[in-house]
């Protein structure tokens, strides 16, 4: 008869290794500490604020280590006449976003380069002014843009994030006049702010 021993040693080491496959590494341990701690992340536009001068804050959901949800709030606050004969101009806007992040091998995910697709509400208002009688016409007019972009993401261990990106939407409807409103919407900015 066989050695007992030797038919029971395969099978516990066999019984050994499945079990060691079981337990997570420390950085799987980082990973999901992360993801479940620090998914919710508030920015705002500096390059908006500092030009238009315009308020936008942002809103970002961390679904998991490669994407997420959000969206922008976008409020102009130049009530400037300081135009030519004609100018357009953007007073509020609201885009939802979904982004997929690429190569984000650290130990939390959600950073580095992304793509994003958008879908963005806005008003603008089409300003005329006429030389002849000094007149000044405004409309105000509803659209809805959607598009793409791309951009880097740079979050630091303690969640201070900074947020570069630029995106191009097209208009899916014109207003009734043919001259008014763009076919283009450019989407973009440079984002301070927390991962919490």
């Amino acid at each position: 008869m066989k050695n007992p021993l030797l038919i029971l040693l395969p099978l516990l080491f066999s019984i050994g290794m499945y079990s060691q496959e079981d337990q997570p590494t420390d950085s799987q341990k980082r990973i999901a500490k992360f993801a479940v701690a620090k998914r919710n992340e508030v920015s705002l536009d500096v390059i908006s604020a500092i030009a238009i001068p315009a308020l936008n804050p942002r809103y970002e959901y961390i679904l998991g280590r490669y994407s997420g949800v959000g969206v922008d709030l976008f409020v102009s606050l130049d009530d400037s006449d300081e135009f030519d004969d004609y100018s357009e101009y953007e007073k509020f806007s609201l885009t939802p976003y979904y982004r997929q992040y690429f190569f984000s091998k650290e130990d939390y995910g959600a950073k580095g380069f992304y793509a994003e697709g958008f879908l963005k509400f806005f008003t603008f208002e089409e300003v005329m002014f006429s030389s002849v009688d000094d007149s000044v016409s405004e409309e105000s007019f509803f659209e809805t843009s959607i598009g793409a972009g791309i951009g880097w993401k740079w979050i630091s261990q303690s969640g201070f994030l900074v947020d570069l990106g630029f995106g191009v939407g097209r208009n899916l409807g014109l207003p009734s006049d043919e001259n008014a409103g763009q076919e283009v919407q450019v989407r973009g900015g440079l984002n301070f702010g927390w991962r919490f």
